[in-house]
């Protein structure tokens, strides 16, 4: 989030954690201090709609149990046996730790390992880098979270492209796959609510039953790391069912034939043995995806997250 220097007031701000929506927010302000964050109605897409995280993220700024100083550990790992030590000597015990293996090892055997909590403009892809580069240590991919979706996607799609979520009002099927969309992407939620009013069913698939299969009208549980193989199976009965588009695959895709092939093996009987999912169901989510238009797959990072995620 942005603070102002004003001391009292309201004022509009962005969230900055690291998830879709990027949320609108008003914070308020008294003597110096936030003592209210809400949602901004008037920003387009979020509509003052805001997690509980970022709602009560003053009293999290201003917790007395929040570190303050540096602490250094005096017992073993786990202990919890901490003294509290000066700047100076967090400092000094950091950088000497640095000079010697910089000294035995060089430089790029120290891996500044972060990536994307927080999308502070200071905080993201701010000074830090730059301090690490001039030390001469690695350099990290900062792919920690996305890395073999984010390869996958592009090798199928060709780029970063998607659907404008504010078109997605327009869905008659919504299928959020491995995301947690209620707790992390609210405001697709906002507009899949939309479009449910206007006859849209949503559908959900993950390994546990969380916010958003609770809002579902239909949940589908997975065994973890088995997506891609329902992927298959679903794909299975589109081709042998003819609910394809034919045509849009001999124009713009290749491989689609070898494809066809490729799914033959991964029959529904085939598929409901390695990812739990009854045979039934993936018969009815594939004839609802096949028999309906528009449909809107929400892909989340959860799928990415095992053997052969960037194919899934």
């Amino acid at each position: 989030m942005t603070f102002t220097t004003e001391e009292n007031g309201v004022f509009p701000a962005v969230c900055s954690l690291d998830c879709p929506d990027q949320c609108g927010l008003l914070l308020h302000k008294q003597d110096g201090k936030l003592v209210k964050i809400e949602g901004d109605p008037n920003h387009p897409v979020t509509r003052g709609n805001i997690c509980n995280k970022v709602r009560n993220m003053a009293a999290r700024l201003y917790d007395p149990k929040r570190l303050a100083y540096p602490l250094k550990r005096v017992g073993k790992k786990g202990s919890g046996e901490f003294v509290r030590i000066t700047w100076e000597e967090a400092i000094e015990t950091i950088a000497s730790r640095w000079r010697t293996l910089i000294d035995a090892d060089g430089p790029e055997s120290i891996l500044p390992y972060s990536f994307y909590g927080n999308m502070g403009r200071i905080n993201v892809e701010g000074m830090d880098r730059r301090f690490f580069h001039r030390m001469g240590a690695s350099i990290l991919d900062r792919t920690i979270c996305n890395s073999a979706g984010a390869v996958g996607y592009n090798f199928t799609m060709g780029g970063a492209f998607g659907t404008d979520p504010e078109d997605t009002v327009h869905a008659k099927l919504f299928i959020m796959w491995g995301i947690n969309t209620v707790s992390t992407n609210m405001h697709q939620v906002v507009l899949a609510e939309q479009a449910r009013k206007n006859g849209a069913k949503i559908v959900v698939i993950d390994v546990h039953k969380n916010q958003t299969g609770r809002w579902a009208d239909w949940f589908i549980p997975i065994l973890p790391g088995t997506d891609t193989a329902l992927a298959l199976g679903l794909m299975h009965v589109l081709f042998a069912e003819n609910l394809v588009d034919s045509a849009f695959l001999q124009t713009y895709t290749v491989g689609h034939e070898e494809l066809r092939e490729h799914v033959k093996a991964y029959d529904p009987v085939t598929v409901s043995a390695i990812t739990g999912v009854p045979v039934d169901d993936i018969y009815k989510l594939a004839r609802w995806y096949g028999q309906t238009s528009p449909a809107f797959i929400r892909i989340g990072n959860g799928i990415q997250h095992h053997d052969n995620g960037g194919m899934c």
